[in-house]
């Protein structure tokens, strides 16, 4: 299971400062990148268990980075975040694999309780790992 690191990939300095900061306010460990690019080469170093995309970025965008994060680490939860909600783009994001997507604007206290549900979920995932297979 990757460290508990968690990347935030958007375009906008301001969200990607207010992110790190207010994260890293309660103990989270959090690297930024500034398109999908970047994010995908911090994601090949190793380590993120927990990673936000904008969808929309210039050069790589949410979108396909999203693609190349999950090939890369299957164990990585993505969660697709944007300003522009368009039903076709977020049913594509998670359709390819986004565990769900958040609008612009939103409260720290929202990503906590999420970073939350995710810690959870990725804990059953191992359990279920290493839970021994029962012959019939």
């Amino acid at each position: 299971m990757p460290e508990n690191k968690i990347l935030i990939a958007d375009d906008e300095k301001g969200i990607r400062d207010l992110f790190v900061e207010a994260l890293e306010r309660h103990g989270f460990t959090v690297l930024a990148a500034k398109d999908g690019r970047e994010a995908v080469d911090i994601i090949k170093k190793g380590g993120v268990s927990t990673a936000f995309l904008d969808i929309r970025m210039p050069g790589l965008n949410g979108i396909d980075a999203l693609r190349e994060i999950l090939e890369i680490s299957p164990d990585t939860q993505v969660v697709m975040i944007t300003g522009h909600y368009e039903d076709s783009t977020v049913e594509e994001a998670l359709r390819r694999g986004s565990f769900l997507c958040l609008m612009k604007p939103f409260k720290v206290r929202d990503v906590l309780a999420l970073l939350d549900v995710l810690e959870a979920q990725a804990e059953f995932r191992e359990a279920k790992r290493q839970e021994p297979d029962i012959a019939a």
